[in-house]
């Protein structure tokens, strides 16, 4: 009896340590079509976009990945209207963070952010509803502006 129960325990670990790692968001998304992918429009270029609209998508965001392609980017998508900061926890390169409006206009940015900037967090001046992380020097190699309108295509709201 008591040789069962101990089998029973060992179960039950296994099955716990199953269920938490299969929780755990992978560093890097190899199974991306990176063809079609939704667009976002802004300043006269466009930018291929991996979406996080998920809790753990977000926390995770570009962390752990050596690079971003040219004229790619993450585009975060959140439920509410709100400050949304963001930090270079676990970045291998630096990025541009853009927050854009639920009227879809540019309402801050934050430019070359570094992995080095860690802890330190970036907030916008004004509540966004959305995010879009590109490559550093992104927001001045295109010569965008805040309120410059941005469009989102490939997306259901």
């Amino acid at each position: 009896m008591k040789k069962y129960l101990q089998i029973l325990i060992i179960i039950g670990v296994f099955i716990v340590i199953a269920i938490l790692l299969t929780r755990q968001a992978p560093l890097v998304n190899v199974n991306i079509d990176k063809e079609n992918l939704p667009r976002v429009r802004l300043g006269g270029t466009t930018v291929k976009v991996e979406i996080a609209d998920t809790q753990d998508e977000q926390t995770l965001g570009l962390s752990g990945r050596e690079s971003l392609l040219d004229g790619h980017g993450m585009l975060f998508v959140f439920k509410e209207l709100s400050e949304h900061m963001f930090w270079m926890k676990d970045m291998k390169f630096p990025i541009d963070i853009i927050w854009i409006s639920e009227n879809f206009k540019i309402v801050d940015i934050k430019e070359n952010a570094t992995p080095e900037s860690y802890p330190d967090v970036f907030l916008p001046t004004e509540k966004a509803r959305y995010v879009l992380e590109v490559q550093a020097g992104f927001f001045a190699s295109h010569r965008l502006k805040l309120g410059d309108k941005v469009r989102i295509d490939g997306l259901q709201f």
